[in-house]
């Protein structure tokens, strides 16, 4: 197995070059068959070249290939980005090899490299005036690719330019990164012959370290350990300081572990104790109930003693799990996150909090999102009833600022208009202060209609104390994203503020205003705490026990009847993310590359909190429900209201329960 080496300037004096001596002048510019190999390499695997020329110079068996590996390794090393080590070989090959037919492709080396940050005088003069024979085709398409460019751009000779165009063209053919190089710089002089024989540019060109991590895991995914761990261990000899250290490690650490992955065997990470233990309990009982075959071991995420880095570690390489459930803790869901995604081993997220999806492709959030809480309520608003200007009244906590900015982009989106915003402190004592200001009741400003307001009460015999100011309102609805506690207190406040909210009206021709929330109101103590003032608002959540839909009444009564307790929202998410899990882990056996891929694809036909599959931004697709607020039925599923049929006269049509006949269709509306 090739072994890279680790290029510091300790190392490069540490080679055996004082056995070869100078080699004089240009007898060796005849490229060996180890440099021919390297080039035939090179092109679709640039690490593989790299570690050809590397071995060769870490035991060099014929001390005669030692400047031609020193000067292609650095060239391979410049065309993956590795700008230093490639530096560092052509400075050892020009230093110990003075007289070397190579010298001159050394020093081209270094001008390629320092050209990276800005063709100076000296970088420039060297492109242009150096000969170096039995250079790198790919460094003289980078130096006609240069000058050209430099030409072009100095308004040189045309014939100069094309003729540096030409040579570029030429020497880059075969390595399809270099092709891409030139046509990126020298596009518009390409002619189109030209364009359509070089390979496009590439989008995004991947560092040497993560192009040799890649290489480790793609040799761990097909069963060769040995090569896996050679190749991860080279990488870290070869880049000490890379930013992919941590993913390394665990290679290595997961290649080293006494304990394999198990198949099936899946870790669950919940706060066990503390405060939020009921929940977490709750959880585990409605994991265990949905779980068809999975091994579950758990891990306390809220002892006192406890590491997220080091649970997701004991579960993934203790414990051999091939998958995580959880966390459910919004302030540890990031780290553990980044540590699965390190790790490599598939996470199902169940906090609503932070972004835990960013971490990268092995990770999954199986929870409700308040994006697309906010995605759905803006698209009832405006798409099925038409509204288009809104003010939201918030906590100022970090949810009800999360939620203001989603909403506000949502809206935006859809060319609607937010017109006012006013947040208030989540711990006053009530909430007229907020209120007053959503309404724009300025006493001071107003004065003028406050006295007018005043002297027309004293004439109609009315108390004048008794008089307020009208609240301003220039939008249709109010978005209160809140819980359902202070949700009803804000509403009464709003309603004392003589806003016509729920079916309270200050005065018989107000023209309602729609509140609008999230899931934290699906709460049956909000009708009764709200009354009449959330009556008729909406919102939405994932799950509704009283649903008549065949796959909630199942799941209710099974959960009722094993657990002796009706289920809530979180439960229902729980039973949905656990059966996608559970179907993926089923089909991944002990790869956690094939969970990852599953958990990519499987779907369920009967969700019950809407969630059927994960997108392809690895968030569960959901489709919520649409929920309304009645004193007398509590919350239910918002339902369009009917629109009689009307004839050509107006006059309403008897449908006979049908529908309305053709050419009676009812009228547009977005009305309800």
């Amino acid at each position: 197995m090739p072994v890279h080496l680790r290029t510091t300037p300790a190392l490069f004096l540490a080679i055996a070059l004082g056995t070869c001596g100078a080699r004089g002048g240009r007898k060796m510019l005849k490229q060996p068959d180890l440099i021919k190999q390297a080039d035939a390499v090179s092109p679709m695997d640039r690490m593989g070249a790299i570690a050809l020329l590397e071995a060769a110079l870490t035991n060099p068996e014929d001390p005669e290939l030692i400047p031609w590996a020193m000067a292609w390794a650095g060239e391979q090393r410049r065309l993956s980005g590795d700008l230093v080590v490639a530096r560092s070989w052509f400075e050892a090959l020009a230093e110990r090899y003075p007289t070397h037919g190579l010298r001159e492709t050394a020093r081209l080396g270094m001008a390629l490299v320092d050209a990276e940050d800005s063709i100076s005088g000296n970088t420039f003069a060297t492109l242009q005036l150096l000969e170096a024979p039995g250079a790198p085709d790919t460094m003289n398409a980078d130096r006609h690719r240069l000058l050209a460019r430099k030409a072009a751009d100095d308004g040189a000779d045309k014939a100069v330019i094309r003729e540096h165009i030409r040579r570029a063209v030429a020497h880059a053919s075969g390595d399809p990164s270099v092709e891409g190089r030139v046509r990126a710089t020298l596009g518009d002089l390409l002619t189109e012959d030209q364009t359509d024989g070089l390979a496009e540019p590439p989008e995004e060109v991947a560092a040497p370290d993560a192009i040799a991590l890649s290489r480790a895991q793609s040799a761990l995914a097909e069963g060769d350990t040995e090569a896996a761990l050679a190749l991860a261990q080279t990488l870290l000899e070869t880049w000490p300081e890379t930013a992919l250290s941590r993913q390394v490690n665990y290679l290595i650490r997961q290649l080293e572990a006494e304990q394999e992955i198990q198949p099936g065997k899946v870790g669950v990470m919940l706060p066990f104790t503390g405060r939020l233990a009921p929940a977490a309990e709750s959880l585990r009982q409605v994991i265990e109930l949905a779980n068809d075959g999975m091994e579950l071991v758990y891990f306390d995420t809220s002892a006192e003693e406890a590491d997220i880095v080091a649970g997701v570690e004991q579960l993934a390489f203790d414990e051999g799990c091939v998958a995580i459930l959880g966390p459910l803790r919004k302030e540890l869901v990031m780290e553990a996150a980044i540590t699965a995604q390190a790790i490599g081993v598939p996470m199902v997220a169940m906090s609503q909090s932070m972004q835990p999806t960013e971490a990268g492709d092995f990770i999954f959030r199986g929870f409700l999102t308040l994006d697309q809480q906010i995605d759905a309520v803006v698209s009832h608003a405006m798409e099925t009833r038409g509204l288009t200007r809104f003010a939201i009244l918030h906590p100022e906590t970090a949810y009800g600022q999360a939620a203001l900015k989603l909403f506000r982009t949502k809206v935006e989106e859809g060319e609607g208009e937010i017109v006012q915003t006013v947040a208030y402190d989540p711990a006053a004592p009530d909430f007229l202060e907020p209120a007053r200001l959503l309404g724009l009741k300025d006493y001071k400003e107003r004065a003028a209609e406050y006295r007018k307001l005043k002297k027309d009460a004293e004439e109609n015999d009315l108390d004048p104390d008794k008089v307020m100011l009208p609240p301003i309102i220039e939008y249709e609805a109010i978005f209160l994203p809140d819980n359902y506690r202070r949700t009803a207190l804000v509403a009464s406040a709003l309603a004392y503020e003589e806003f016509p909210v729920g079916s309270f009206r200050p005065y018989r021709d107000a023209e309602p205003l729609l509140l609008m929330g999230l899931n934290a109101w699906n709460h049956p103590g909000l009708p009764e705490m709200g009354g009449a003032y959330v009556e008729g608002s909406i919102f939405v959540d994932a799950f509704l026990s009283s649903s008549d839909d065949p796959a909630t009444m199942s799941f209710v009564t099974h959960y009722t009847e094993t657990l002796g307790r009706a289920p809530g929202v979180l439960d229902a998410i729980a039973w949905d993310a656990t059966r996608l899990l559970g179907l993926a882990v089923a089909e991944g056996g002990d790869s956690r590359e094939q969970v990852r891929d599953s958990l990519g694809a499987v779907s369920i036909d009967d969700p019950v909190a809407g969630g059927m599959a994960f997108g392809e931004d690895r968030e569960v697709t959901r489709e919520l429900r649409l929920l309304t607020v009645s004193r007398k039925d509590g919350i239910f599923p918002w339902t369009p209201p009917e629109v009689p049929c009307l004839d050509e006269n107006g006059e309403e049509v008897d449908d006979d329960g049908e529908g309305c006949p053709e050419d009676l269709a009812p009228p547009d509306s977005t009305d309800g």
